[in-house]
């Protein structure tokens, strides 16, 4: 048999495995090594003498035993490297990078917030649900004539006869309040609505909006004016006045629209509140009978009100254009950071 320094040899190999930085390199090297220094012994062992057989064989196996030793043990090695690579990035995530600036809310969020600290403080059920609804829900449980303008397509995006981009809140609350056998039932939704309006400065096809409802035998028109009043008291401060004039829901009755005296120029009058001295914010009312029959609620009374939230934000924050809310203008998202 050709005389060898095997142990030479394996150092070799030992040394160039450590150097492949992946799998496939690993075994590229192992069969190169392989083909060069082994595969010639077993050559030889063919056309070697019988005598000679059981030596050459028995070095031969020895020697791909450790081939293979080797090989596995730096294919683990590998792995364990590749591993800790992947749960220990080289850079650490905790540390403060120099480029990237504090973020903040945007104003929907902020007011959103503020709306939520109130309701919750009031233990009202906070829910969101689905933006796309059945029109059981948006409509029939809600007292809305088959006839009303909002069933159009002109008012409304219709995903088939029975689903649609809900139009307000009041179609989660609606859904939560069926079947609800609680003796006091407490329920906020909010989230995104959809119109089919044309998006100008004071309108979107899209907004956000909080529905809110109250049902329990004994609440009377003194409580609606007492939770809307302490609701718009918490966000705009205590100093603001709040009017209610006489209006149509059909899901109420009977129905208000909510005025609050102008922030900008305490009720003076100006060009925000067109010289009036009031903002008009929300509607609200007693719910219908007909809503609560539909919903399967044998309490008779029920306080409700709806607040679209892009308004609020506009006039909390001082913004000219709802679009500015939906824009991703740096500019009007720096005004907010100390707000958060």
């Amino acid at each position: 048999m050709k005389t060898i320094d095997k142990d030479k040899l394996l150092f070799k190999l030992r040394d160039d495995l450590e150097a492949s930085e992946t799998e496939a390199k690993l075994i590229e090297n192992k069969n190169i090594f392989t083909k060069k220094y082994l595969s010639p012994i077993y050559d030889e062992l063919k056309l070697a003498a019988t005598d000679q057989k059981k030596e050459i064989g028995n070095f031969a196996n020895i020697f791909k035993k450790q081939i293979t030793d080797i090989f596995d043990e730096a294919l683990n090695k590998l792995k364990i490297t590749n591993e800790n690579k992947a749960h220990h990035p080289q850079y650490d995530i905790n540390i403060n990078s120099s480029n990237i600036s504090k973020g903040s809310l945007s104003p929907i969020s902020l007011i959103l917030n503020d709306i939520l600290t109130f309701f919750k403080s009031l233990d009202f059920k906070i829910a969101m649900g689905k933006e796309v609804v059945d029109t059981k829900y948006n409509f029939d449980n809600l007292n809305i004539d088959i006839n009303h303008p909002a069933r159009s397509t002109h008012d409304s995006f219709f995903i088939n006869a029975n689903k649609m981009l809900r139009t307000h809140c009041t179609a989660e609350t609606a859904k939560q309040l069926e079947n609800n056998k609680n003796k006091d039932i407490r329920i906020l939704s909010y989230g995104n609505v959809y119109r089919n309006d044309d998006d100008d400065a004071t309108h979107s096809h899209q907004f956000n909006q909080i529905d809110f409802v109250w049902v329990k035998d004994g609440l009377n028109l003194k409580n609606l004016k007492w939770l809307i009043s302490s609701l718009l008291k918490h966000l705009f401060g205590d100093d603001i006045k709040v009017r209610y004039r006489l209006s149509y829901f059909p899901f109420t009755e009977p129905s208000f629209e909510v005025d609050m005296s102008c922030i900008n120029c305490q009720g003076k009058g100006c060009s925000m509140c067109k010289n009036t001295g009031w903002i008009e914010i929300l509607g609200a009312g007693m719910l219908h009978h007909n809503v609560l029959k539909a919903s399967n609620v044998s309490i008779k009374n029920g306080i409700a009100a709806g607040i679209g939230l892009d308004r609020l934000a506009i006039l909390k924050y001082g913004l000219t254009d709802i679009r500015d809310i939906y824009s991703n203008d740096f500019r009007i998202m720096d005004q907010f950071k100390l707000k958060v």
